[in-house]
């Protein structure tokens, strides 16, 4: 670039003739006023209103920058300040998204200025003939000043003062003036942005029911939407939250989890993501299931630089998805365990609580009942007798319906003659009375005697002795105890 002209910059106009007291005083109005007002741009519209009149300029304006293009620049005239109607520009159509071609080596050097920072001073009079002095003097610029603004590290857009009376120089005051209501505005914007980002944040969180968080891997400093905060049981307004005490909310095993993605994922290229289902604890006792949802941000050498991401409450997904799996679990019509039930519960009942027992039962003359008195009768009695069953078994207990009126008890940390006395105490309460069934409205409730026939068996001391072993041992028994006379209970030998 050394070899493009350069835009030209005032050295032989006089200065414009500036008070610094009295910019000092517009800046402290304007800046007040910007701070103070509903809007950020109706406060930009007050502060040029305060610095135009000190500089004496024909108007003061704000472009903002839209996009910058390979061959062109993507401006808007967004706000201007104009010392009478004779200079207003800002309701001419041909300054609304208005593109600048970058042809012109002055202009491409001008914009490449701004992009770095520097202001500019210009005396139209003294520029050398080309298509940046065309358009000034297409406006009848005499002078101009500009300072780019700079919102968050990135070039905004630019601030700038016309005269159309004057080819003076904006070096001094009018150019200190300039840059410092420049940064003045800058800080709006970015103040409006942080505002609005923050509002967007927090009404995600009430509508997603979600907290947002950043953590930076550089220091370990947390941050976390308002919303976040009180759900963890921080007041709004905590400056920094501690990153350990955060992690110590979660659970050991899942903290430990957490730790392995991130190990997993620090190597990968580029940015990584991860979901993790945790469990945490908030600003209560209770552990509270939790979807970590991050990613690692890394800088453009790629080093990892931040983890970013959601907290949302997960636990009636939990809720469901354990009543879900309990329901896969039970059987319909009575609500004992099913085959599948039966499975999972004997893994429960494993070698802590050996020996085991398998109590197999069987309803005697079922299909008589059925026969004579129908399946809905039938249906009812199986519920009924489930009930009267759960109330000899402790709640560890598993009950089983293995299909028809066949069920099985599963036991655990029994002694044989314990589990013999157990299935002698379910037949009796089958047998002991009648049960009653409840019939349609035109008719009387109906009586029904039943008794069950059980087989007992136990695991054998050798680990390989199988469930399904343990079943046909136990078969044997209640084979054995309807050929005995049923109505009885038969350990297996």
């Amino acid at each position: 670039m050394s070899g493009q002209p350069r835009p030209p910059e005032q050295a032989t106009a006089a200065p414009a003739p500036i008070d610094t007291a009295d910019c000092l005083a517009a800046l402290s109005r304007g800046g007040s006023t910007l701070m103070s007002a509903d809007h950020w741009a109706e406060g930009v519209d007050r502060l040029l209103a305060e610095i135009g009149p000190v500089t004496g300029a024909s108007r003061v304006w704000v472009f903002q920058l839209l996009e910058v293009q390979p061959d062109a620049v993507v401006q808007d005239y967004v706000f201007e300040w104009a010392s009478s109607e004779h200079y207003r520009q800002l309701n001419q159509g041909r300054f609304r998204f208005f593109s600048s071609s970058l042809k012109d080596p002055v202009y491409r050097r001008l914009v490449e200025e701004r992009q770095a920072g520097k202001p500019h001073d210009f005396c139209i009079p003294a520029m050398p003939p080309g298509p940046l002095r065309s358009d000034l003097e297409s406006q009848a610029i005499q002078s101009m000043a500009t300072v780019p603004i700079f919102v968050n590290g990135h070039w905004w857009g630019t601030l700038g003062i016309d005269d159309c009376e004057r080819p003076v120089s904006w070096r001094g005051p009018g150019l200190d003036l300039l840059e410092a209501a420049g940064q003045l505005i800058a800080a709006a914007v970015y103040r409006y942005q942080l505002n609005h980002r923050s509002r967007q944040i927090e009404l995600f969180h009430k509508v997603a029911d979600c907290g947002v968080w950043e953590v930076s891997l550089r220091n370990g400093r947390v941050w976390c939407s308002q919303a976040l905060k009180r759900v963890l049981g921080y007041p709004e307004t905590y400056p920094r939250l501690p990153l350990r005490r955060l992690l110590a909310r979660l659970h050991s095993d899942d903290r430990a989890e957490l730790r392995s993605r991130l190990r997993a994922l620090r190597g990968a290229a580029g940015s990584a993501q991860f979901r993790l289902d945790a469990r945490l604890r908030l600003a209560g006792p209770l552990w509270i299931w939790h979807e970590i949802i991050g990613e690692i941000q890394c800088n453009k050498s790629g080093r990892p630089v931040a983890v970013a991401g959601l907290l949302l409450d997960i636990s009636q997904r939990k809720q469901d998805e354990e009543q879900a799996l309990a329901a896969a679990q039970l059987d319909a019509l009575t609500g004992a365990l099913n085959r599948r039930g039966m499975a999972q519960h004997l893994e429960t009942i494993g070698p802590a609580t050996a020996p085991r027992h398998f109590i197999l039962l069987d309803i005697d003359h079922f299909k008589e009942i059925n026969d004579t008195h129908g399946h809905l009768v039938g249906d009812a009695l199986l519920r009924m007798m489930v009930e009267r069953l759960r109330h000899e078994l402790r709640p560890d207990d598993g009950l089983v319906r293995l299909g028809g009126e066949e069920f099985a008890v599963l036991l655990g940390g029994m002694r044989d003659d314990q589990a013999l006395a157990l299935a002698e105490r379910l037949r009796r309460c089958v047998a002991a009375e009648p049960f009653l069934v409840e019939m349609p409205e035109d008719e009387q409730p109906l009586m029904v005697t039943m008794s069950i026939s059980l087989g007992v068996a136990r695991q054998g001391d050798d680990a390989s002795h199988e469930p399904n072993q343990l079943m046909a041992d136990a078969d044997q028994a209640l084979y054995a105890a309807k050929h005995a006379g049923r109505n009885c209970a038969l350990f297996y030998s």
